[in-house]
Formats: C-alpha cells, sequence, structure tokens
C-alpha cells in the first residue's frame, strides 16, 4: 500500500518497502548513524535556530517601533518546515537552500512539501488509483510534475557531488 500511495515520493527505499527489501534498507541506513552525525545535526540545527531568533528579535523590533503593541503572527508550521528542510538539505545533500534566511523558499522545498502533501492525500480516496492510472484528477495530474522537479534538483547535486569527487574535490 505505501509504495502505490507514496512511490512517487519515497521510491522504492528504506521508508515505502517491507520485508527482505526493509531489512537490506535498514542494514545499510544504520551503518550512516553514529554520534557524529548526531552532533553535527545538532550544530546545524543550533545555527539555523539562532538564525531564527534573530529574525524574531529583529521583527519584534520593527514591530514595536512601527505597530506598537499590534505586534506580529508568525505561521510556526512554516518556520519548522523550513528549519527541516534546510537541515535535511544539509545532512542529505551537504547543500544550504537557506530557506530560513530567505522570504522566497527553493524551488525545490515547494516541491517536496506540496508533493507530500498531495501523496498523503490519496490514504483517504478509494479511486486514487483509477485517478492515477487515467490522471483523472488535478492531484494526480500535479504529481508527475512536482516529482520532476525533485528529482532534477537531487539529480543535478548528485551529479554536481560525482564531479567533485572526480577531480578530487572533497565532498
Amino acid at each position: 500500500m505505501w509504495d502505490r500511495v507514496l512511490g512517487e515520493m519515497l521510491g522504492s527505499g528504506i521508508f515505502a518497502v517491507d520485508g527482505d527489501r526493509w531489512r537490506v534498507h535498514r542494514k545499510l541506513m544504520s551503518n550512516m548513524f553514529s554520534r557524529n552525525l548526531l552532533r553535527h545535526t545538532a550544530a546545524i540545527t543550533t545555527r539555523k535556530l539562532g538564525g531564527i531568533l534573530e529574525s524574531f528579535d529583529r521583527r519584534c523590533t520593527e514591530a514595536a517601533e512601527t505597530k506598537g503593541d499590534d505586534g506580529f503572527s508568525i505561521n510556526i508550521q512554516d518556520v519548522f518546515f523550513r528549519l527541516t528542510i534546510d537541515v535535511t538539505s544539509i545532512l542529505t545533500f551537504d547543500l544550504d537552500l537557506h530557506s530560513v534566511e530567505n522570504e522566497k523558499q527553493h524551488a525545490f522545498a515547494l516541491a517536496f512539501d506540496e508533493l507530500s502533501n498531495l501523496c498523503q492525500k490519496r490514504f483517504t480516496d478509494p479511486l486514487f488509483e483509477i485517478k492515477k492510472l487515467f490522471r483523472l484528477s488535478y492531484r494526480e495530474r500535479r504529481i508527475p510534475v512536482l516529482k520532476r522537479i525533485v528529482d532534477e534538483f537531487a539529480y543535478k547535486v548528485i551529479s554536481s557531488k560525482r564531479r567533485s569527487a572526480e577531480d578530487g574535490s572533497p565532498l
């Protein structure tokens, strides 16, 4: 079921397979997790959170000067998504998308977010497989477009890393 619903997003990796294929992926992935990775993740997250707090402080100061007691609003879900996408992209691609710092989201982040939302909606649609097969809904026509954006970004990063490795540059 998972691979049919989330296949475009998750591929055939650890999150979308069961049984023997899951065990193979689990064994490969378990070697990646270590204390050093945890420390590295914590350092990245701490740095990014510092940027978020600086942004909040700046906005508080601006709001106090211009709006008085009206303050300002924060979309905390957006903040958490930006933090997550930045930390994850640094860890997986060694590439900072600067989602936290920039007002406009990176195309990859936007596509990934929309793709995950659209795929998740399939769980509540008993006819999604027919709609997917014949592209009968906006969702099923949009998913391949978003997948292409996500894939192109990932393949471009992978290609760049391979070229760097071939040139002897540090990854």
